[in-house]
């Protein structure tokens, strides 16, 4: 077995492509998430994969604590966390409240250090582990409406780099994800619109949007002892190459999703 991975924000979407595709390469999988991650676990197990669910939610810092406890006296000891859960708002900067704001910054931010926090607390007792946050290429260029969203995600960015600094010597790596728009419960209802996957499928030069897949992968080989045993405080782009011109094509998602990507 490749050991134990906990995925934060599991039940849909990116965090669920995450789950199963870390279950295939053989980790047994703490799929967490402030929803019962149920269809991922059932997936996991029909695909002979081993996992369990917890619910929680990534900004409870006891509740993580707990689960990251349970995770170890049930599962076996927690070599990977992935934190995954976030939401996204389109909210222009003059319309911006104090309420949006901590909203998605409270959940992408904050429940990415819960989640990291908690979980770097065993590995390093015991000298060994690697953790991913997914961060979005947002951290890095504007997108309209995205003002908060685009300050979580870079805030991921700069807390992997400094987490990698203090973890290394602790036998730890901290690495992030950078997507561009990948259909997931975040994405799902507006791609429903031709035109919109049209104009994002333009904007990311390989020719088409992301899907969780694409992503799982790239967390796997981050996660992967060996392969990326001398890679640490990276952000990694991870779309389809949008990064390299950074046009926004007019992308405005539903006001919110929950918490769990």
């Amino acid at each position: 077995m490749a050991g134990v991975a906990l995925v934060a924000g599991c039940a849909i979407g990116i965090g669920a492509g995450v789950a199963r595709q870390l279950a295939a390469e053989g980790y047994t999988v703490a799929a967490m998430d402030v929803r019962p991650p149920d269809e991922t676990v059932a997936a996991i197990e029909a695909a002979g994969g081993s996992a369990r669910g917890y619910v929680c939610d990534v900004r409870d810092w006891e509740g993580v604590g707990a689960v990251v406890e349970q995770v170890e006296a049930e599962q076996g000891a927690l070599t990977a966390a992935v934190a995954v859960a976030g939401v996204w708002e389109s909210v222009p900067f003059l319309e911006l409240t104090p309420e949006s704001w901590h909203r998605v910054v409270d959940i992408n931010l904050e429940g990415a250090f819960v989640v990291s926090r908690r979980a770097a607390e065993p590995m390093a007792r015991r000298g060994a582990g690697a953790i991913v946050c997914i961060s979005s290429n947002a951290a890095y260029m504007a997108w309209q409406g995205g003002v908060h969203y685009s300050a979580s995600k870079a805030g991921i960015v700069g807390m992997v780099r400094a987490m990698a600094f203090e973890l290394g010597p602790r036998g730890v790596r901290a690495n992030a994800i950078c997507p561009g728009t990948v259909r997931s419960g975040a994405t799902e209802e507006v791609l429903r619109d031709p035109e919109v996957v049209a104009a994002q499928s333009r904007a990311h030069v390989i020719g088409r949007v992301g899907e969780p897949q694409d992503i799982a992968h790239a967390v796997a080989f981050l996660l992967d002892p060996v392969r990326a045993a001398w890679i640490t405080g990276e952000a990694m782009l991870v779309d389809g190459g949008f990064g390299t011109h950074g046009e926004d094509p007019g992308f405005d998602a539903p006001s919110s999703v929950p918490a769990g990507g």
